[in-house]
């Protein structure tokens, strides 16, 4: 008798404590996707769980049409269950279990009273191919390897232009433990095969690729371990890496290639690990549907998201949107404060120009200290001058000191302010003719008369006076160009603030833009940052420890078995031959390091012994 040690195992005991739960938090995933309105990704959520209630696991035959999908599970079946025609047989999801014979469809109808229907097994095909009105087609027939919790999910031609057919595929991979997708031998490498096997990969479930029709192969044009070799390779340049490959023929069963045999040893297997299979399923669905409500979510907001990027840019630029915003009220900021920056500029720069001016250097006080003391009460040009004389003595030096100052003020004051007043009027772009002739005549007179009237009559002439003097002289002298260069600052500024004020309000209405698309943009953000949050507040809710990935029946197992299945036989199987396989399995069996199948179940005879394959397979270790 058949013992299942798996339940025992560290894996099982992660399993049941997973199981233990998942389903509250499954329940909790599925209100939040209802409460969004996700009602597809809902529904499948609900699904899960009376999976996981039910206990039943899946194994769905995906592929391309017309690659004999239904043929190949009707031979699994040992009876034509489902229609075989050169059109597409399944327009929706059809499941098959072991039971009595009869079928159970589901209409797509919203009247509970409409949705249930028993059949009779020869009413099929038309329902099979009805993926409009009806949603499954549920079969039970006697089929023993299947057991009491296994089902076989056959899903429609997924290369069909059907949308049904699509949409019906889609709906059932959530539900599938194991997937395998079944190529036509001529239609392996299209990419119609290569596109879905990767999308089926990323659920994370075990894929198995099932080559179908290779009797069509020819084998003087390659040999056929190169066509094998040249499939898998096909498979990894898209970077997808099956669990394993099987080829098989349904027309010529004794073709020295087919693996039908492989498969249905394979099958067994899968489902002898049926609860780590199933477990392990239901977690890669749970968190797919939390990435599918992203991808649901991001669609539901894609007329607003294009209409949002359209704001943002004709290009979709959606990047920078907040730098340039930034940047341009920088600018308008500056230019709205350019008058008064300007003129604190100016005044700051000519007043250090006009504080950094020696216009009295020691020899131009000498000058000035000479004139002073000529102006000394009773001072006399030698010993019998007259008072024109001395007049004249006076004279000569007042104008000597006047034209010395002069020479320093041109050098020191007159030069550099007009060169620095020219500079700022070039850069602004207002060096006009008027605002010139204004810059060149900036200048002040210094004359005998002025200076001579700074002269304090009643001082006590001498040295410390001298000093004094030429301070009051200079500052007075910088006081009054200060306040001519300070009104030259004045007209050249309004001469530009008309030009600043327009190019504000240009600047202005450039903000004004950007910030629609500064909005459109933060608003775009939070769409994606939602959409996001949304899958990744459902990934949260799936807190249960994750269950390991299931260890798959091992290659050599299988291989091990054959051998030991083709040892030479003489009429019927005898009881040393039966040894020899039942050796055989249990090797492979503690090797991989799962349970063997019961002895019995290994020598039973195949569905197919009779009928078109003969006695093919009866040597075979079937279940």
């Amino acid at each position: 008798m058949h013992v299942n040690k798996e339940r025992s195992s560290p894996m099982n005991q992660t399993i049941d404590k997973s199981i233990s739960v998942m389903p509250d938090a499954m329940k909790e995933m599925q209100q939040l996707l209802q409460e969004t309105g996700d009602l597809d990704n809902a529904s499948k959520m609900g699904q899960l769980l009376e999976k996981m209630s039910s206990g039943r696991m899946n194994i769905a035959f995906c592929g391309h049409f017309s690659a004999g999908k239904s043929t190949l599970i009707n031979q699994l079946c040992g009876h034509p269950l489902l229609p075989s025609s050169p059109i597409p047989t399944s327009a929706n999801i059809v499941s098959i279990r072991n039971g009595e014979p009869g079928a159970h469809v589901t209409h797509k109808s919203k009247y509970a009273v409409e949705r249930q229907k028993s059949i009779g097994l020869e009413e099929l095909e038309a329902y099979c191919v009805n993926g409009t009105d009806i949603e499954t087609v549920e079969i039970s027939y006697p089929i023993a390897f299947l057991g009491d919790h296994t089902a076989m999910l056959d899903t429609p031609g997924i290369d069909s232009t059907d949308d049904a057919h699509h949409q019906s595929t889609e709906s059932a991979l959530h539900l599938a433990d194991v997937v395998f997708y079944v190529m036509d031998y001529n239609h392996v490498q299209s990419e119609v095969n290569l596109a879905f096997t990767k999308k089926m990969k990323e659920w994370g479930k075990p894929l198995y690729l099932v080559v179908n029709m290779i009797d069509k192969h020819k084998e003087w044009e390659l040999p056929f371990p190169q066509y094998q070799e040249g499939t898998r390779q096909a498979f990894l340049s898209w970077g997808i890496e099956p669990d394993g490959l099987l080829f098989v023929t349904m027309k010529e069963p004794n073709h020295s290639h087919n693996e039908f045999a492989k498969l249905r040893w394979l099958l067994s297997e899968l489902i002898q690990r049926g609860d780590v299979l199933r477990s392990f399923s239901i977690d890669a669905s749970a968190r797919y549907l939390a990435a599918e409500h992203g991808k649901w979510l991001a669609e539901q907001n894609e007329q607003q998201k294009d209409d949002l990027i359209e704001q943002i840019s004709q290009e979709g630029d959606v990047q920078g949107v907040q730098e340039q915003a930034e940047a341009k009220a920088k600018e308008l900021a500056e230019v709205r404060g350019l008058p008064e920056s300007l003129t604190a500029a100016l005044r700051k720069e000519v007043g250090i120009i006009i504080e950094n001016a020696n216009i009295t250097p020691a020899l131009t006080r000498d000058q000035a200290h000479a004139y002073l003391e000529s102006r000394k009460p009773g001072f006399k040009v030698g010993f019998f001058s007259r008072a024109a004389q001395t007049a004249a003595e006076t004279e000569k030096r007042l104008q000597a000191f006047q034209l010395d100052l002069a020479e320093q003020v041109e050098a020191h004051l007159d030069w550099h302010l007009r060169d620095a007043l020219k500079k700022s009027a070039q850069q602004q772009g207002q060096y006009d003719v008027e605002l010139t002739a204004q810059i060149e005549a900036l200048k002040i007179d210094v004359t005998t008369e002025w200076l001579a009237s700074q002269v304090n009559a009643g001082a006590v002439f001498g040295g410390e006076y001298t000093l004094n003097y030429m301070k009051q002289v200079s500052a007075e002298l910088k006081q009054q160009y200060r306040k001519q260069a300070f009104a030259i600052i004045d007209a050249l500024v309004a001469s530009i603030r008309e030009r600043a004020s327009q190019e504000a309000d240009a600047l202005a209405a450039e903000l004004e833009t950007l910030n629609v698309r500064l909005g459109a943009s933060k608003e775009l953000q939070r769409l994606i940052d939602a959409e996001a949050a949304a899958e990744a507040q459902l990934l949260r809710m799936a807190s249960w420890e994750r269950p390991a990935a299931p260890a798959l029946p091992a290659a050599q197992q299988y291989t091990a078995m054959e051998e030991a299945a083709a040892a030479p036989l003489s009429g019927e199987l005898h009881v040393s031959s039966m040894g020899a396989i039942l050796e055989a399995a249990a090797i492979a069996s503690a090797a991989s390091g799962t349970a063997a199948a019961p002895a019995e179940a290994a020598l039973a005879p195949n569905a197919f012994t009779s009928g078109e394959h003969g006695s093919a397979w009866s040597a075979r270790p079937l279940i």
